[in-house]
Formats: C-alpha cells, structure tokens, sequence
C-alpha cells in the first residue's frame, strides 16, 4: 500500500480539488475531462521532461478517433508554486471490484512517463510522491492500485521517481539511440562501414530498377492518403506472414493516425507524422512517428514486397530519415518496443518497468495477478527458443482462422 509517513507535518484542510503536497510548493489537482486540464497539460509540456506519448494531442487525437476509449479520467496536474509542473493523465476502469488507474494512451504507446520539470521530478521523493499519488486517490473518488507501464528507467538525463516506489521488469525492451553532433550522412558515423555499404548498394540499385530516390514527408491531405493507404497495404502483407491482425488496418486506426498527422502538417516537431520513400512513382518504404521537444519516436514502419524487397529498403529508408531528423535538431530517437534484429543496428535496448503501486487491499491483489502476467510474458519474450514457439504457434492460428 502507500502509508502516509509517520513523521508528515499536519496541515491546515484545503480547499476542494487542490490539496498542498510539499510543504508550501507543491500543489495537485484533478481534473476529471480533457478540455478541463487543457490549459494546464499545455503549460507542462512546455518546460516538462516527456515523451512523445504524453502529448496532449497524441491523447486527445486517441480519444477522439475512439482508439483509446474511458469513461472517467482523472488527469492529475501537479503544481510548483502555483504553476503547472507535472501532469499524470489518468483514466480509471474498475473490475473485479477495483478501480485501477492508468495511463491514458498505455495500449497505443512505446513508453509511460511522469511528465515534470526536472526540478519537479528532484523533489518527488519517494515520501513526497507517497504523499502526492494517496492524495490525487482521494481526489478522484478512490484508487485502489497506479498501474503505470513501460517506463524507462530515465529520460532525458532525470531519473524516474515512480520506479522508487514500484519497480517490476516489463516485458519488452526500448530501442534508444542518442545522436551525437555530426555531419551528414549521419549513417557512415553512426553504423559500420560493411552496414553503410550496403545500404549504399541498395540504394544504387533501387535507384536503377525504379528510378531516383526521395524521401518525402507527408503535408497535403493527398500525399498523407496516398502515403497512408501505402502504408496500410504493406502492413497487411507483412502482418499476415507473421500471423498477426492488422491493427493499422481497423476503423479506429485509420481515424487516429489521418486525424493526427493532419492536424501535424507543417509542425517543427508533429505529434504524427508519415514520410515515404519514393523510388521514381513507387512508395518502396514508409515511416511513421511522432516528436516533442529534440526527441523522435519513429512508432512504424512498412516496406515493399515482391521486386524492390530484394534490397535493403529499412535501411535505406533509416538512412534518409535519421539524416532528415539530424538536419531538423533531433538529438535523440527510439524505434519503439519489440525485439527486431533490424533495430539492433540503429539503436540499443532499454530495460522498460512496471510500476504497480496499491493503496487498498484489494489493490494488492489485483497487482499480483499483473505482476504474474507481465513475468510470465517476459519470460516468454526474453527466451528465444519459446518465443520462436510462440510466434510459430500464432502464426499457425492466425491460418486456421483465416482459411489458410
């Protein structure tokens, strides 16, 4: 559970809906709709520490296309002296009995994060968080457990606070990369000289069977269809190889990703965006991502089948797009979760955690039944051989259901 610490000072009662967390500076308040903590989370983002999936608009871009659904929220804005500082937007389900807090935006997103400025996150304690989460609990109606995934241990060079209190292996890893300062093409300094080579040669030779190479990012609501529909069609050929459901290709999906990177042409750093590369008329690859502040999230990515799959297209598609992302002020860049080998040439891994955090008894019972869940995943994902079982026997499902 989260005990109140037996030293804490009293203090005097508060007025409804903002309770003193740290003694005269720190301040929280739950806002229980989006358009209510606009103003607030807007704030934040301009001087906090996040990621990209913290956004706002990536959140009210999930809500609105109805690929992130939730009946409460409790959007917690944390405040330094009277100003926005921090910002856990939460949303409550409650099963079996008990309400759980998380994330809004956990399912669609690569990583959860305590979105704070970097003084902000030096003051959150273990006690003062303590403190500050059994206090957003009773302001919004009572919280049984925080589940709060798939963070990385630091960001941004701030260690995350929440892993002080909670602190369970996720399942899957982030791939991460710093970009260091460099000329351009950044690829001959960041892969090795055999790497670079060949994706040279693809390059060359893409360009003699298809015609010249250009990436193109998308800013018109033609290019953004064209490029999405490209996207859609060789997402379905490849998922299908590996037995898995197209997600990209679901109603919501659609909605999420047009409605977003429409709303992102022309941005410095869009909360969507898509860029193809075009080989002559022909989208041969094309990426997906999302920016805030120096940092890119490249979120998916989809390449050809049949004649141009001969080539290295992921990499010749990384190539131009790192070299665009390093020209426009990105200093760093992660790939996502999962485990692909292509990933390991880009970036490194990052341990992600859990953070399962009770404050009730039933809480406790319901965070032994994920923490069972996550382990037992982990376990899977981290062993090659039962993975490579695992994704034999999914793709076998996925034929039989399909009639293949």
């Amino acid at each position: 559970m989260l005990p109140t610490p037996a030293h804490a000072p009293a203090r005097p009662p508060a007025p409804a809906g903002d309770l003193p967390v740290a003694a005269d500076r720190l301040s929280v308040r739950v806002h229980a709709s989006l358009g209510a903590a606009e103003a607030d989370w807007r704030a934040v983002e301009a001087t906090a520490v996040l990621t990209p999936y913290q956004r706002y608009d990536w959140i009210a871009a999930l809500l609105a296309s109805g690929l992130e659904t939730a009946t409460r929220l409790a959007i917690a804005v944390i405040h330094d002296r009277g100003v926005p500082a921090g910002i856990l937007p939460l949303k409550l389900e409650r099963h079996f009995g008990c309400t759980t807090a998380r994330f809004i935006g956990t399912e669609n997103g690569n990583s959860d994060w305590l979105a704070a400025t970097p003084a902000v996150l030096q003051l959150l304690t273990p006690e003062r968080l303590t403190a500050l989460l059994a206090e957003i609990a009773a302001l919004a109606g009572g919280i049984d457990l925080f589940a709060i995934f798939n963070q990385p241990a630091e960001w941004q060079g701030n260690v995350n606070p929440l892993l002080a209190l909670s602190r369970l292996p996720a399942p899957n890893n982030l791939y991460f990369v710093a970009i260091k300062p460099t000329r351009l093409p950044y690829v001959d300094h960041l892969l090795p000289t055999r790497h670079s080579g060949k994706i040279r040669r693809s390059a060359r030779r893409l360009e003699e069977t298809f015609g010249r190479l250009e990436l193109r990012r998308a800013n018109t609501p033609d290019e953004l269809q064209r490029q999405h529909d490209t996207f859609l069609a060789q997402r379905a050929a490849r998922f299908a190889e590996m037995g898995i459901h197209n997600v990209f290709g679901d109603a919501a999906f659609v909605r999420f990703f047009r409605l977003l990177a429409q709303q992102s042409f022309g941005e410095a750093r869009p909360a969507l965006v898509f860029h193809a590369l075009y080989a002559g008329d022909t989208i041969v690859a094309t990426s997906c991502g999302t920016a805030v502040g120096n940092h890119h999230s490249h979120y998916i990515n989809s390449i050809a089948s049949g004649e141009a799959a001969r080539f290295s297209l992921i990499g010749v598609l990384l190539a131009r797009l790192f070299d665009e992302l390093v020209g426009d002020g990105i200093t760093s860049l992660d790939m996502g979760t999962g485990d692909f080998a292509y990933k390991t040439e880009w970036t490194a891994p990052v341990p992600l955690f859990h953070s399962l955090l009770a404050t009730t008894t039933r809480g406790r019972l319901v965070r032994q039944l994920i923490a069972i869940g996550s382990s037992g995943k982990r376990f899977i994902k981290q062993n090659p051989t039962l993975w490579k079982w695992a994704q034999a026997a999914r793709r076998l499902l996925y034929r039989l259901r399909h009639g293949g």
